[in-house]
């Protein structure tokens, strides 16, 4: 008898110390087939990230990528576009630099001034609705702003645009991470990333098909002329109007769902995402059961409850020892931004001006143009109110900029040299430490764009402009690494969030300064963003350094307090 039960074990009920149960070995079948154990521990409520795992991975998630290609496009057409549409739209609506340099950042300044409430809208409504309705707005006011014949009304619809764009953009980060379980959110990003990359890369090819053309359509009985960079604009709005069809075709985040105790509704979703990544029933969904999730966002809350629970929550990072490390990281991340957003985005219009000198004087005797600095300062136009656009006796008459090839060839090097450049860095960094590798990018930074003060070859402008943008980008986007390394987990969020904000100011203030410093002198920019870069890699080296050990207590420490 002992024999023949001694792979039998004997446990104790949970309910009653003085009763034991019997659990069968695996070799022992149960009536059902042998399912039957399985079934039952399915039959138990289960957390999200087992229930998403159970779903699989599939036919599901690939039509996602697909989905979010036009999504993540938009987010990157809404901060770029204007940067190419800037040196035809120029005499059209009679644009200062000034006005040039708000058109470049007015976009980030509605992102700033719409992020908190962005937060609030998707943590209510929902991350499908946001992204919806969001992408759908931005379609429309991108389409509207074709129509604006003064500088003030585009201005005025790139800031909506901006205020529209940060609700999207937000939700399709969280939306990835709570439709992905956590073995495979890390290369859903990576692939965003890649879009995002890839949508650098076509917009000057977009642009280069559509700007140079002579196009004009004349609506509304002439009162607004559609032109060439017109359509572009309007054409620059396909993603958003993609990304809205595609989001509808998807359900709703369980996760989301499941923070608002809508667990029928997160099962249905994951039975959906089950079935297509499997081709089985959606009845067959091993799950029968959600567990429920604490959760500050639950519904019922009000108001004024949620702001004191998140105050609650992100306070400690505004205080010791957070606070000095918050500061200094949001520092770099202000100065990385600075450089490489203002750079980035008025090197069309730079290259544009030197192609139009370059056309209008031959090559001096000694074979070669004159400083970067002369060219630009030669092709500045500054429009003045009492000079007629096109008048023969004005010396600043407005003339159309040369807009050949060379300039659209150029924002595409460039793009693509920072795709290299990311593929590079993420090679390298576990090799060499994120300390290092940021130093090493910005330092590297700062010398090119000093030595491109000095540039007069159209090669050496490009190659020190392409290195310039891709080393800036990849130290900035390093940041967000470091984050991880110096804050605990429940504070992560917060400090990504702060950290993200102040880069956007620093976007603004770039440019803004850049045409200001342009018209005073071609010198003060390159000093501006020189002087940011080389500012971010000293305020790297007091960065701590932390051991994997020490990252592992940092995460301990979150965990704990949460």
């Amino acid at each position: 008898m002992y024999k023949s039960l001694k792979n039998y074990k004997l446990l104790p009920d949970v309910k009653n110390n003085d009763l034991y149960t019997i659990s069968l070995p695996d070799s022992v079948k149960k009536p059902d087939g042998g399912e039957g154990q399985n079934q039952k521990a399915d039959e138990r409520s289960v957390d999200f990230e087992r229930a998403i795992t159970l779903a699989g991975y599939g036919k599901f998630n690939y039509l996602l990528l697909l989905a979010i290609v036009p999504a993540g496009w938009a987010s990157v057409y809404n901060s770029t576009v204007m940067s190419y549409v800037l040196p035809s739209a120029e005499c059209d609506l009679e644009l200062t630099m000034f006005d040039k340099g708000l058109l470049n950042s007015m976009v980030f300044a509605g992102m700033i001034s719409s992020s908190f409430i962005w937060g609030l809208t998707t943590d209510t409504f929902g991350r499908k609705n946001t992204l919806f309705y969001g992408y759908l707005c931005d379609g429309i006011f991108n389409v509207a702003s074709i129509f604006s014949r003064a500088s003030w009304i585009l201005i005025l619809f790139k800031f909506l645009s901006g205020v529209i764009i940060s609700g999207p953009f937000a939700s399709l980060m969280s939306y990835l991470a709570e439709i992905h379980g956590e073995e495979h959110r890390s290369r859903t990003y990576m692939w965003l990333g890649v879009f995002f990359s890839l949508g650098n890369i076509s917009v000057p090819c977009i642009a280069w098909l559509i700007i140079p053309q002579d196009w004009q359509l004349n609506i509304f009985d002439g009162f607004v002329v559609l032109n060439s960079w017109r359509i572009f604009l309007a054409i620059s709005s396909i993603p958003s109007f993609a990304a809205c069809l595609a989001i509808s075709f998807f359900p709703e985040s369980p996760r989301f769902l499941i923070s608002k105790c809508r667990l029928q509704e997160a099962l249905e979703v994951f039975k959906k995402i089950y079935a297509m990544n499997t081709g089985k029933h959606p009845d067959t969904y091993p799950v029968k059961s959600l567990a429920e999730e604490t959760s500050m966002e639950a519904s019922g809350k009000s108001f004024v409850h949620m702001m004191r629970c998140g105050w609650r929550q992100t306070k400690p990072l505004f205080a010791a020892p957070n606070i000095s490390k918050l500061i200094l990281i949001s520092s770099i991340q202000f100065g990385a931004t600075l450089g490489s957003n203002s750079l980035r985005l008025w090197m069309p219009q730079l290259f544009a001006m030197i192609e139009t000198y370059q056309s209008m004087h031959p090559l001096e005797s000694s074979g070669s143009y004159p400083s970067v600095c002369y060219m630009l300062d030669k092709t500045n136009y500054r429009p003045q109110s009492n000079i007629t656009i096109g008048s023969t006796n004005n010396p600043n008459t407005c003339t159309e900029m040369v807009l050949d090839s060379t300039v659209y060839i150029n924002s595409m090097v460039i793009a693509l040299t920072g795709v290299i450049g990311y593929t590079m860095a993420g090679t390298l960094i576990n090799a060499v430490g994120k300390k290092k590798l940021m130093v090493f990018c910005f330092a590297l930074a700062g010398s090119c764009c000093g030595i491109l003060y000095w540039a007069e070859d159209s090669n050496g402008i490009l190659g020190l402009s392409s290195v310039f943008v891709a080393m800036a980008s990849i130290g900035g986007a390093t940041v967000v690494n470091v984050i991880v390394d110096n804050f605990p987990t429940y504070l992560r969020t917060m400090a990504v969030s702060v950290t993200m904000v102040i880069g956007r100011f620093g976007a603004v203030i770039g440019n803004l300064l850049f045409p200001i410093l342009l018209n005073i002198g071609c010198l003060g920019p390159f000093i501006m963003i020189g002087s940011a870069c080389l500012a971010c890699a000293l305020l790297v080296l007091f960065l701590p350094t932390h051991s994997s050990s020490t990252k592992k207590a940092v995460s301990d420490e979150g965990t704990e307090k949460k």
